[in-house]
């Protein structure tokens, strides 16, 4: 191994950003599967220099606190006024709303897609039709950094651009860049975790077999049947027999170990981003605290938004207008429920029985690994008493205890 090369960073650290893959001078490293299928780097030590810049490059090595915001930080919960683009979007469509101020004001947007195998990957797109495409939740591990280098070239070019993913990714493509730009806006996605690309495979593999025919889509929070919500919300869009049909999973074992955070990256579990100071100008996400607040359920979702930077604040001015609902919170209304803004989800004793199983027998029997440990067995009735319990009733129930 070489001193210097990005090898010596602990695979239980490493996040899979790929910045270090993108600014090597030699590009002599690749983003390669480990045996869980989650990206790390690979080094042709051929042709390492052992220059050192992949180490200069990840944000992981990297411990300055330069890429964080310390400003006074402000939070509030929202609601769009676009009808059809909040059905779309997983909570209160706070992102489909700046990913159309941006392109109506001749910028670009970098968001996370499924290509035409279904894999999660990032592009970067100034036409309409495309954003349509990255609404709502993909809960898998998206190759951000093939972006890196396009978002480069339009900076130099001067133009503007919104990178919407992970805090990593954030932090991988701020330090691939190696200078902050003033026409370059970034927006988190409050992150519970990534679970990994081959196990998302795997499972739209077990859906093609079980439904026989060919997956188009996976929407992890369908709105359209149950309204805002969570783990029984996947609908799977097929195609057979030249017929576009649907699939609703009742307790699909992939979104319930994602929400119970058994299938996470390792680098997750530690995260150094799960802070409240963030690397982000906006930071958007569910508002699972807006029953506490408001006492009521919102049918169609609702974000929370927390401001970082001078420039998220700009671009939160530019828009406020299209708001049907706005409100301001606290920090600690704002954190309520969203642990993730303060530290990063615990690791299940189950974590490494569940990716070992996973790599022996792949999908098929995955629920009960999901489902009936013996952490997560109050979870999982509480996920059959969702299903079965009309959401009227279940909030009526709450508010009767109260």
């Amino acid at each position: 191994m070489k001193k210097d090369s990005i090898l010596s960073i602990n695979k239980m650290h490493c996040t899979g950003c790929g910045a270090c893959a993108k600014k090597c001078p030699k590009k002599c490293i690749s983003m390669k599967p480990d045996k869980e299928g989650f990206l790390v780097p690979s080094i042709d030590a051929d042709q390492c220099i052992n220059c050192g810049i992949c180490m200069q490059t990840c944000p992981v090595a990297l411990q300055e606190d330069k890429l964080f915001y310390f400003d006074k930080r402000e939070y509030f919960c929202s609601i769009i006024g676009d009808k059809e683009i909040l059905i779309k979007s997983s909570s209160g469509g706070m992102f489909g709303l700046l990913a159309d101020h941006f392109i109506k004001n001749g910028g670009y947007v970098c968001g996370c897609v499924y290509n035409e195998k279904v894999e999660a990957t990032h592009i970067l797109t100034n036409k309409k039709e495309d954003i349509a495409r990255m609404y709502g939740s993909k809960y898998v591990q998206s190759r951000a950094y093939e972006c890196f280098e396009p978002i480069k070239t339009l900076m130099r070019e001067g133009s503007k651009v919104l990178f919407v993913g992970t805090a990593c990714q954030i932090a991988g493509l701020r330090n691939y860049l190696g200078k902050e730009y003033q026409e370059l806006f970034c927006v988190e996605i409050l992150c519970h975790g990534v679970p990994s690309p081959k196990l998302f495979s795997d499972y739209v593999e077990y859906l093609e077999k079980k439904l026989g025919g060919k997956i188009l889509d996976v929407q992890f929070r369908n709105k359209e049947k149950r309204g805002w919500g969570s783990e029984h919300r996947t609908c799977v869009i097929y195609e057979k027999k030249g017929k576009i049909k649907t699939y609703r999973p009742v307790l699909p074992a992939y979104f319930s170990a994602f929400f119970y955070g058994m299938n996470l990256r390792e680098s997750c579990y530690n995260c150094r981003f799960a802070r409240l100071e963030r690397v982000a100008d906006l930071t958007i996400g569910d508002f699972w605290g807006a029953w506490a607040k408001y006492q009521k359920r919102f049918e169609e979702g609702i974000s929370v938004v927390g401001i970082n930077s001078p420039k998220g604040r700009d671009i939160l001015n530019s828009i406020k207008d299209k708001f049907a609902f706005y409100d301001l919170l606290t920090e600690a209304e704002a954190i309520k429920s969203n642990d993730n803004f303060e530290h990063p989800v615990k690791r299940p004793l189950e974590r490494s029985s569940f990716y070992e199983y996973t790599t022996k027998k792949g999908y098929k029997g995955l629920w009960k690994k999901a489902y009936f440990t013996h952490t997560y067995r109050k979870k999982t009735l509480a996920s059959i008493y969702g299903v079965l319990v009309p959401a009227k009733i279940r909030f009526a129930l709450h508010r009767k205890k109260k």
